[in-house]
């Protein structure tokens, strides 16, 4: 299994309301988004706070790792060696295998070398049309 990837600036594009990012090694989630500006809160305060305001430049992606997959609530399969996302009983939502690409029911790659935690709360809106839930937001953070 796979630790880490490297960061980079996340592109204006690349974001949508409730992306979790780092600003200032701390993890905020995205409330607002202007033309040169993001606004995010605390994500893991309570709701009714004040966003507060970033710039592109301020924003790092939350690198992939295993352990925010499983925060996501993924389970690492060893003798398969991938991911899967579970929901009520055995049926799987998605299989993301150790390479952090998402994978076909045939194992193939769909999506290929998923980088940071926005790209993965992304997919999973855009084949499930609902947001991905990040259990304990303290892992995500380190």
């Amino acid at each position: 299994m796979r630790n880490k990837k490297t960061n980079y600036m996340i592109s204006c594009h690349e974001l949508r309301l409730g992306n979790r990012v780092l600003v200032d090694k701390n993890l905020q989630q995205v409330s607002m988004i202007t033309g040169t500006t993001v606004f995010t809160i605390d994500a893991e305060k309570s709701s009714g706070q004040k966003a507060s305001e970033q710039s592109f430049e301020q924003i790092e992606p939350v690198p992939l790792t295993d352990d925010v997959l499983k925060q996501c609530g993924f389970v690492f399969h060893g003798y398969f060696k991938f991911w899967q996302l579970l929901t009520t009983g055995a049926r799987s939502e998605m299989d993301v295998d150790s390479d952090y690409d998402v994978i076909d029911f045939m194992r193939r790659p769909i999506i290929k070398k998923m980088a940071s935690l926005h790209q993965l709360q992304n997919v999973y809106f855009m084949l499930k049309g609902s947001e991905l839930k990040l259990y304990d937001t303290t892992i995500a953070a380190r």
